[in-house]
């Protein structure tokens, strides 16, 4: 268990509070690998993969951020520093997986498929027909949404490498495309293809 250094010296919480270099030094110093831990624990955990950059670039936005006058003046002194650092640390790296994902992962487009030529022509155009009432149901999902649907049914990706791929956890896909799936059936099932 790691000692709080700011909660039992009262002289580098002053210094510290003042931005004083040494006191910045001494808590980047004693509460790094705490942090480190936390970068590669929520880097790991909300994107499947926790490369360096990644990890460093978390550790040194927590600790700008934690440094910033705003930051230093806030902490109170009585709490342990290390679970102040950590809810900052939280947060930071939430905004950057956050900000890493927010482009479109796949391309919102529903293939329109070339006819089988050993078709029927009631066949083909029963094809075109559900091809058209996919589209309208996938332009009525919310972006997330969009994402999970095409990434499995139509490039037909696992779950673990769609929550790798958008930035979220298997959990949080599998919920997706629970609710999406429910939403697919009763969406089909009010225009005559369901069961």
């Amino acid at each position: 268990m790691m000692t709080d250094l700011m909660t039992t010296d009262r002289n580098l919480l002053d210094r510290f509070r003042q931005g004083e270099r040494t006191a910045l030094m001494a808590v980047w110093q004693h509460y790094y690998p705490m942090v480190r831990a936390l970068a590669v624990r929520m880097r790991t955990g909300m994107t499947g993969q926790a490369s360096p950059a990644d990890v460093e670039d978390a550790v040194s936005s927590t600790f700008l951020s934690a440094f910033e006058q705003g930051s230093r003046l806030s902490y109170d002194g009585v709490t342990p520093y290390g679970a102040f650092l950590l809810g900052i640390g939280r947060n930071v790296m939430r905004r950057q997986v956050r900000k890493d994902c927010r482009e479109p992962v796949f391309e919102p487009t529903v293939a329109d498929l070339d006819p089988d030529p050993s078709s029927s022509p009631e066949e083909t155009f029963l094809g075109r027909e559900q091809t058209a009432v996919l589209a309208r149901f996938a332009d009525g999902l919310a972006p997330e949404e969009r994402d999970v649907f095409f990434g499995y049914y139509r490039d037909g990706l696992s779950e673990e490498t769609l929550s790798a791929a958008l930035c979220r956890t298997r959990y949080r896909v599998r919920k997706t495309l629970a609710r999406v799936e429910k939403r697919l059936r009763r969406f089909l099932a009010e225009r005559g293809f369901g069961r």
